[in-house]
Parts: C-alpha cells; sequence; structure tokens
C-alpha cells in the first residue's frame, strides 16, 4: 500500500500546491493507496493529562472533559484549539495531548479535498515518546535555525540548539536520581544539522556531572530524513483526526484494519508472532491431512471387507456397490428358496398386522411387486404416538414407513440400501 503524504504549511497559502511524500509498503503487490496530512511539529503542542474512567466509550464527553483540562494550561481559548490523544491510552494514568489551531487545520483540509484528495489520517511530524519513563529528543532545522525537541516524563519542550542544550544540562544537575536520565538514548537529528547535533551531544557530556556523564556516554546522535521520520510516525499509531475531525463511515475502518494489516505483516516487532502463526497453520494443515489419510484409509478397509464377503459368498458376482449386492442376491436366494422377505407381500401383511393397534382397519391397500416392493394403505387413523409406534415397530421388521395426509407408504429398508 502506498502512501501519500501532504504536508501542511505553516502559514495558509490559498491554491498554492502542498509539498508532497510517497511512501511505498514493503508489502508485494500492494496497490491501495491512502492520503495523510502531517502536521509540522511547530504547530502542535503537547500536554500531559490524566483522565478519569468512564470517558473511552463517551466521545461526546471526552472532549469537554479535555477542554476543561486544558483551560488554564493553554494560551487560547481551548474552544479553537483541536485536541486529539495518544493512541491507546488509559484512564487514570498520564497520556499525552496534542493540540494545534483548530481553524487552520480546517481550512488546509478543506483545500485538500477541494482538490481531490480526501484525507484518511492526520499524522504529526514529530510525537513525544508514550512508553513509561520513554525520552525522545530530536534536532531540526539548519545550522543557521537549529532547534531541539525533547520529551521526557514531565512533559515536551522545544528551544533553539545553544538554548536547549543549557536548559538540558541544568534539568541533569536538578535531576532528584540519575536513574531518571536515560541510559542508552539516539537523538534524532535532519541531515543538515547533523554535525551540529554531535558537537552539541560532545558539549552536554563534557559539562555535564561526573555521575551523569558516565549515562550519556553511551548517547548516540542518528540523522533521519523526513521520510524516514514520517514513517517512525505512522508506526506509532498517532491519528489526529479525533472528534469533528474524525472521518466516518466504512471507509475509515478499512483503512485502519489495512494500516493494522501492514503493521502486523512488514513490522520487524512482529516477526516472531508472524512465524508463531505461520507455525500454528501449518500444523493445523498437517494435523487436517492426517486426520483426513487416516479417515480415508479406515473406509478403504471397510470398503475391502464389504468386497471380500461378497466375493467369498458369492464369487459369480462382479464387485460394484457390495453392499446393494449383497442385499439383492440375499433376497434373489430367499425367493429362491420360497421364504419371506420384506419385499413379499405376505410379509408386509404379516408386519403390519402386528404393529396396527386394536381396531384400526384399511379401506385400500395397494401393493406393487417390482422396484422396491412398494406397499401403500389408506384408511388408518392413528394419532401421532400410535403412528410413531406404528413406524418403529415395521422398522423391527425390515420396513421403511413413511406416512403423508394419512396415507402410508411401506417399503424394504434392503432394497433402499
Amino acid at each position: 500500500m502506498s502512501t501519500q503524504i501532504f504536508t501542511l504549511p505553516l502559514r495558509p497559502q490559498s491554491g498554492a500546491a502542498y509539498p508532497q511524500t510517497v511512501l511505498s509498503s514493503q508489502a508485494a503487490g500492494a496497490r491501495d493507496k491512502e492520503i495523510w496530512a502531517l502536521v509540522p511539529a511547530e504547530a502542535i503542542s503537547w500536554h500531559r493529562v490524566n483522565l478519569p474512567a468512564g470517558l473511552q466509550k463517551q466521545s461526546n464527553r471526552l472532549a469537554v472533559a479535555l477542554q476543561s483540562l486544558m483551560e488554564e494550561r493553554l494560551l487560547d481559548e481551548p474552544e479553537l484549539l483541536h485536541l486529539a490523544l495518544q493512541p491507546d491510552w488509559e484512564a487514570n494514568a498520564p497520556a499525552w495531548l496534542a493540540a494545534c489551531n483548530k481553524a487552520w487545520l480546517q481550512q488546509h483540509l478543506t483545500q485538500l479535498q477541494t482538490m481531490g484528495h480526501v484525507v484518511h489520517r492526520i499524522v504529526p511530524e514529530w510525537v513525544p515518546n508514550t512508553q513509561a519513563g520513554g525520552v525522545s529528543a530530536w534536532i531540526s532545522g539548519v545550522p543557521e535555525d537549529a532547534w531541539l525537541w525533547v520529551s521526557d516524563t514531565q512533559g515536551a519542550w522545544r528551544l533553539p540548539l545553544e538554548a536547549g542544550i543549557r536548559f538540558w544540562i541544568e534539568k541533569f544537575k536538578s535531576a532528584a536520581s540519575q536513574q531518571d536520565i536515560p541510559s542508552q538514548l539516539l537523538i534524532q537529528a535532519d541531515p543538515a544539522v547533523a554535525d551540529l547535533a554531535q558537537k552539541a551531544l560532545r558539549q552536554m557530556q563534557a559539562n555535564a556531572p561526573t555521575d551523569t556523564a558516565d549515562r550519556l556516554s553511551s548517547w548516540r546522535v542518528e540523522v533521519a530524513t523526513g521520510t524516514s521520520r514520517y514513517a517512525q510516525a505512522a508506526a506509532t499509531q498517532w491519528d489526529l483526526a479525533q472528534f469533528e475531525f474524525a472521518a466516518h463511515g466504512s471507509a475509515r475502518w478499512l483503512q485502519k484494519a489495512k494500516r493494522i494489516w501492514q503493521t502486523f505483516a512488514n513490522s520487524p516487532a512482529w516477526k516472531a508472532a508472524r512465524w508463531s502463526l505461520a507455525l500454528l497453520v501449518l500444523a493445523q494443515l498437517i494435523g487436517l491431512n492426517v486426520a483426513a489419510w487416516q479417515l480415508n484409509a479406515q473406509a478403504q478397509l471397510q470398503r475391502d471387507l464389504q468386497n471380500n464377503i461378497l466375493t467369498q459368498s458369492f464369487p459369480h458376482v462382479t464387485v460394484v456397490d457390495a453392499p446393494l449386492q449383497m442385499a439383492k442376491e440375499i433376497e434373489r436366494l430367499q425367493r429362491n428358496s420360497g421364504a419371506l422377505s420384506p419385499r413379499d407381500l405376505e410379509w408386509v401383511l404379516l408386519a403390519v398386522g402386528a404393529a396396527l393397534p386394536a381396531g384400526q382397519l384399511i379401506s385400500n391397500l395397494d401393493f406393487q411387486v417390482q422396484g422396491n416392493g412398494e406397499t401403500r394403505l389408506q384408511g388408518l387413523q392413528l394419532s401421532e404416538s400410535q403412528a410413531k409406534d406404528f413406524a418403529q415397530a415395521l422398522r423391527k421388521q425390515g420396513l421403511d414407513a413413511q406416512t403423508n395426509d394419512g396415507k402410508w407408504r411401506i417399503v424394504s429398508l434392503r432394497t433402499s440400501l
């Protein structure tokens, strides 16, 4: 699945072309396309909030609760801002909240729609680390205008690079415990400021206290292009399309399902799960094949046994359908010996006479010796329980009895094989 990303300018320009980036899925044969709107990092402020239980399934109350929580933290009125919560947030636990200008975002989405682009997902350019105790850092910009972005358990902030380095060092010095400082950290840096990022890291390591410098010695700078950062932001499942900006209908659910599938199919983190699933499916297929082979072997054994009985009992018969041929040969022997069989009228009359309740009279009887030796009776007045007992009694005599609107049809069970 390919993803077309439109970067939203900080200052809307009517009719201006949006910068575009295309991400291609690694899945072979993927043809579907998804459209994202990328919100620049400068357009978003990040906040930590704690929400009470009971709001996950009540989006209307959730939006009001967020506005109430942020009323004293924001410079603008909460009604003028679009608020979005981190994915898979939990009640009574700290969660990240993104805030951006609602009118600015709405203007861009409307303009993209007039250009024929329906946005499926709104992705922030940079997101904080949502893991418990997680820290993330990013150095952006150009050498003459470089910025440091940091998120930790207390919040997220950005400052010009030099000021940000000094502020970060002061936070290290005032940390209550060295455990609050991560022992390993990859600081992402735009290619244009990669050298500055390396110098800034060495500056922090040189000016930090001795015990802190030991932990900073394992920190590294990772050069990240815009495309790689977009892919990382996508992997976090962040989506600012919430509340009034949420897309409705089956299309959005379908796109979300596709994103989940693409993550499962391609993400290295799910490699073990993919192998486990493949092994489980393979084991089930092998088990089904073994069971089918065993059933076929048992059925073939039964057929061979029936064929052997037929050939031993009647050597002159060519085996085609052993059970049916065995029944016909036995009936032929019975007829030749003068013995009665369920196909004979005398057998049927004796069985019916023994099975009928007292007082029952037959008004009409029709017997056909050809074919199944079928007997038809009329005039019986049997209750439901009497009819059931009558049919069971005839079955014990090798006869199948069926009734329809007071008319009975009786045939030999042997000939019905």
